[in-house]
């Protein structure tokens, strides 16, 4: 009996890091036009983009948590009297969407809405 539940415990395991494992997208919108497909794998993991308009800002996601979709934001942008912007985005189920102005406080030099693909 104690080794079927130390099966049962394996498998249980198993299965919840093979999901733990799966990948999080977010698409990144700036002025109403998708400018970047973010993918983020595991903990921990960083998506980074230049925009081509302005090649001296970039743009960082770090996924906290999978699901709902949590990522820590920050903005480096050069030129500036503060040249970081930083902030948390929650994107709550398919279609979620989180809007960078709804951060108080910070000021991002740029619009970004996150968006949780369908």
């Amino acid at each position: 009996m104690k080794h079927l539940a130390t099966l049962f415990g394996a498998l249980f395991f198993a299965a919840g890091a093979s999901h733990a494992a799966d990948p999080v997208k977010i698409d990144i919108y700036l002025d109403g036009k998708l400018q970047q497909q973010a993918t983020l794998k595991g903990p921990n993991s960083v998506y980074k983009f230049w925009l081509d308009e302005d090649p001296g800002t970039i743009l960082e996601l770090q996924l906290v948590a999978p699901e709902p979709i949590i990522v820590d934001l920050k903005e480096t942008a050069t030129g500036r009297a503060a040249p970081n912007a930083l902030g948390r985005a929650k994107l709550v189920g398919r279609g979620g969407q989180f809007a960078v102005s709804e951060l108080k406080g910070e000021s991002f030099k740029h619009p970004y809405v996150l968006v949780r693909p369908e």
